[in-house]
């Protein structure tokens, strides 16, 4: 069965908006003039649910009270934490629900058009009985949320094997690659919905990657296409690297991004990169061969593992 939230607006622009900036989700799809309808789909691919927003000549006439809400459930503490920064960034504010459930259990705002919203915690325990599953419980990890908490404030450095990805938990330590593509192998054995793993290219510099210094300035250039990797969490970037990374200095500077498997951050991750550097060399005209700026790159790398 698939269930359909179907209501009536005045402003799919503003709902749109909302719905993705605030909440994370998809434009699924949308229709318009449909006997006098325009409409919009918003949920996550491949789910059994979507919301539908439409608009007509004739304005809503719904009638809502405190506890008419819509409920939506995260499954770690890192995404709560990145809904209420970006409510706090729009200035949104934060109300107090009329249930005492809720305000133990959740945070509750309100949609553009009154509506109350809902956010909440339901953490995933793990069911697979695998061998890299076992490793975590043998840690005393006992779900998703602190799976993530633990893993993001492993130290920073590179894996003696990318393709084993129990290293990351046997070695202490692990990569963007490695901590995210560990993340995700475990997400899929437990089967944990809307988890994936992603590989970006951003423009490397040194204020949005303060701990390389001066190293490509002093290159002649202004920025290096970088390969990095993090995750989607119900359509919201979460970037673990390290204890204070922040994938939000980074928006501006993304150049492109594609979904990889984690089998994918070794040779192809590499590949991917090494190409995309000889394009942009080639594209942008730039008086200098590829081996000099994967050694300038290298040296970026050695000094994030500092």
């Amino acid at each position: 069965m698939t269930f359909r939230y179907a209501r009536h607006t005045t402003d799919l622009r503003k709902i749109e908006l909302f719905y993705n900036d605030i909440v994370g989700l998809e434009k699924l799809g949308g229709f318009e003039n449909h006997n006098n309808y325009d409409g919009l789909f918003l949920g996550h691919k491949n789910s059994n649910w979507h919301l539908e927003f439409t608009t007509s000549t004739e304005f809503p006439k719904s009638k809502f009270d405190e506890d008419d809400i819509l409920v939506f459930y995260v499954n770690s503490e890192i995404e709560l934490a990145n809904i209420k920064k970006r409510i706090n960034q729009k200035n949104i504010p934060i109300e107090v629900p009329k249930n005492p459930y809720w305000e133990e259990n959740g945070i509750m705002i309100s949609d553009p058009d009154g509506f109350k919203i809902i956010f909440s915690l339901r953490q995933l325990n793990f069911t697979s009985s695998d061998s890299l599953t076992a490793l975590i419980k043998d840690k005393a990890i006992i779900n998703w949320s602190e799976l993530i908490d633990f893993t993001r404030n492993l130290p920073y450095g590179r894996n003696s094997n990318r393709e084993d990805f129990s290293l990351v938990i046997k070695e202490n330590k692990g990569t963007c690659s490695s901590k995210h593509s560990f993340l995700k192998k475990v997400a899929d054995l437990n089967k944990f919905d809307n988890v994936k793993l992603i590989l970006g290219m951003y423009r490397m510099n040194n204020l949005n990657t303060p701990k390389i210094g001066n190293t490509i300035l002093e290159s002649g250039l202004e920025y290096i296409p970088e390969a990095h990797c993090y995750l989607k969490l119900n359509n919201q970037r979460i970037d673990i690297t390290n204890s204070n990374s922040d994938i939000g200095n980074l928006i501006g500077n993304i150049i492109e991004e594609i979904e990889i498997e984690p089998e994918q951050v070794n040779i192809f991750k590499v590949d991917y990169h090494k190409k995309y550097l000889q394009n942009w060399l080639s594209e942008s005209k730039i008086n200098m061969d590829f081996d000099k700026i994967w050694e300038t790159r290298e040296q970026c790398i050695k000094k994030l593992e500092q």
